[in-house]
């Protein structure tokens, strides 16, 4: 019987999906904590964000 060999390529490609997939969680989960802060302190971050926009403005 043959061994299969991994080609070239399937590593790297791997490799990019588990990145950017683990990426793309954390800012599914940086979102959801996000909204979890507004819905529960939302004086204090609509404070916070007018002196920000404050800032850049």
């Amino acid at each position: 019987m043959r061994k299969k060999i991994f080609s070239e390529k399937t590593i790297p490609v791997l490799f990019d999906v588990v990145v950017w997939g683990g990426f793309a969680a954390f800012l599914v989960a940086s979102y959801i904590a996000c909204q979890t802060l507004l819905e529960r302190f939302p004086g204090p971050i609509n404070k916070i964000l007018g002196m920000f926009q404050d800032f850049v403005a």
